[in-house]
């Protein structure tokens, strides 16, 4: 199982990312996590990144791709989440996989309205305090979705890859959801 997850932010890409690597047996690639801990340890790579973060911008591909490419290297079942998140970060990605010998198997897309996922995103500030969560940084992630990541869905709809799953329900309506999909296309554990 290698399988990316995409969406909008608060759409419960990590909440079902973490379902499907626990139930399916695999590694869960949260690329916001390696960063924001990064940030956290304040190393140089983290003082780089953080104000990044806060602005809620992208990182810059080439360090993206050095950075999963290291998460990847041992890991045979994986659930991707978090990148890419604009067509060249997508054909990085497809090469560095194709380069490993780790193609994707399938690409599911959670998808919700602007208002659920900031509403889901507000929620999760107020519990865990995120400076990525404030509503500045919220507005500007979601327009770097639409214009940046929306365009992702095309592609991986023409290579055949994606799967839609309405992401607006429970957590576990969706993830029932995302595994009658993934059931439908054969896409098994590993």
């Amino acid at each position: 199982m290698r399988i990316l997850i995409l969406g909008p932010q608060g759409s419960g890409k990590g909440t079902q990312a973490k379902r499907m690597a626990s139930s399916r047996g695999g590694v869960h690639v949260a690329t916001g996590d390696i960063l924001r801990a990064a940030a956290a340890e304040g190393s140089e790579l983290g003082r780089r990144i953080e104000p990044i973060l806060e602005r809620g911008d992208l990182v810059p591909d080439d360090l993206m791709i050095d950075l999963i490419r290291e998460r990847l290297a041992d890991a045979d079942a994986f659930v991707l989440d978090g990148f890419p998140r604009t067509l060249p970060q997508a054909e990085a990605l497809d090469a560095m996989l194709a380069e490993i010998g780790k193609p994707l198997d399938a690409v599911i897309l959670l998808q919700v309205g602007d208002d659920v996922a900031t509403g889901r995103l507000q929620a999760r500030s107020a519990a865990e305090g995120r400076a990525d969560d404030a509503p500045a940084a919220i507005r500007n992630r979601l327009r770097l979705y639409h214009e940046l990541t929306e365009p992702l869905v095309g592609r991986y709809r023409e290579d055949g890859m994606l799967i839609a799953v309405d992401g607006g329900g429970s957590v576990e309506k969706v993830g029932a959801d995302i595994e009658d999909a993934l059931s439908q296309v054969g896409v098994r554990s590993r």
